[in-house]
């Protein structure tokens, strides 16, 4: 061995055994965040409390212990999917019965491989359906949470407020909604859709208030798309532009929306599931912060997530179906996404 590699050999080692590559910079991490309406996850028991007897053994639709679990893996299997190298950071879910389905499915399926934490807040909903959060507790810390209500007038599911601190020890506010359905129409709902969106873009100023450089990300099922009225002008998520603002909110789906992509069918493909984020959060990364960057986020769709009878063409694979009773499938909605790197 030459005298140059014996002098330079601890530095290497050093180098490698410190994760750094380059020239002393560290490694990028990716921490993937991802929401997904999952449709009904009911757990088969009775509780007297919600109006769960859709989903109960000798209901109508027989949900069972064995359709329960299938459930499970096959909402494991997307999750698994979306990021098999590590398993998403951050999922945020619409639909949840109980924080119990949810341990269920971080502890008996692949999932199990990565240290979950579960974030759920019964709220008002008359069948109980509710939206909640998990996370790495490996790659983030927990903050504290809260359950916001989302109306004054009526009621309705609650908006699920989650501070985590991240790898850089900057701290993430989350925001996990499931907006007014449009179950009597959509003109009719509009107005309360609006309300939900008024209110949690005054949480939003408030926390701006406090703390100009507040790292925000808003998803969830909106019910809306991303041109509607309580999106873009109650909310004031703004397409995303050239130079951010760190105090203006981000639609990371706009484009896709223009562009005639959708998370749902209904007729036609809707996009009501979103991920928005405050300014701050794109463009060139800082130090101690994380960016995403480009700045758009990805609807997750893979062939086996959609069902080939499904309309004028494969739409989401649901675990039931009109006319055709149960099928076995994932969701009426895919999951989206984005990548925050560190």
């Amino acid at each position: 061995m030459s005298n140059f590699s014996v002098r330079f050999l601890p530095l290497i080692l050093l180098l490698l055994a410190s994760g750094v590559s380059g020239y002393g910079q560290k490694e990028k991490q990716q921490l993937k965040v991802v929401f997904y309406n999952v449709e009904n996850l009911f757990d088969t028991i009775d509780d007297k409390h919600k109006n769960d007897n859709e989903f109960l053994p000798g209901s109508e639709k027989d949900w069972n212990g064995e359709r329960y679990f299938r459930k499970l893996s096959n909402l494991a299997k997307v999750l698994v999917a979306i990021d098999s190298l590590n398993l998403p950071a951050i999922v945020g879910f619409a639909e949840v019965e109980n924080r119990q389905v949810l341990e269920d499915l971080v502890r008996t399926t692949p999932l199990q491989k990565a240290p979950y934490q579960v974030i759920l807040e019964e709220g008002p909903d008359p069948r109980g359906i509710d939206v909640a959060l998990i996370f790495r507790s490996d790659k983030l810390t927990y903050l504290s949470h809260q359950a916001v209500a989302a109306s004054a007038k009526f009621q309705t599911r609650d908006i699920l407020y989650v501070k985590l601190l991240g790898p850089a020890k900057d701290t993430l506010h989350l925001f996990v909604n499931h907006w007014k359905s449009r179950s009597g129409g959509e003109e009719k709902t509009r107005p309360k859709r609006i309300e939900n969106a008024t209110l949690l873009r005054h949480v939003v100023d408030s926390l701006f208030a406090m703390n100009t450089s507040a790292r925000i990300l808003i998803m969830g099922d909106l019910n809306d798309e991303p041109s509607d009225e309580s999106v873009a002008l109650a909310l004031e998520a703004l397409p995303v532009d050239k130079k951010p603002e760190s105090r203006e909110l981000y639609n990371l789906f706009y484009n896709a929306y223009t562009e005639g992509e959708g998370t749902l069918w209904y007729r036609d493909w809707d996009l009501f599931d979103q991920i928005i984020v405050s300014g701050n959060l794109l463009g060139k990364k800082k130090k101690n912060s994380p960016a995403i960057n480009p700045p758009s986020g990805s609807i997750f769709s893979e062939s086996w997530m959609l069902d080939p009878e499904g309309a004028k063409e494969p739409t989401p694979f649901r675990s039931y179906a009109y006319k055709r009773g149960y099928i076995g499938g994932f969701s009426d909605h895919l999951p989206v996404y984005i990548v925050l790197t560190y």
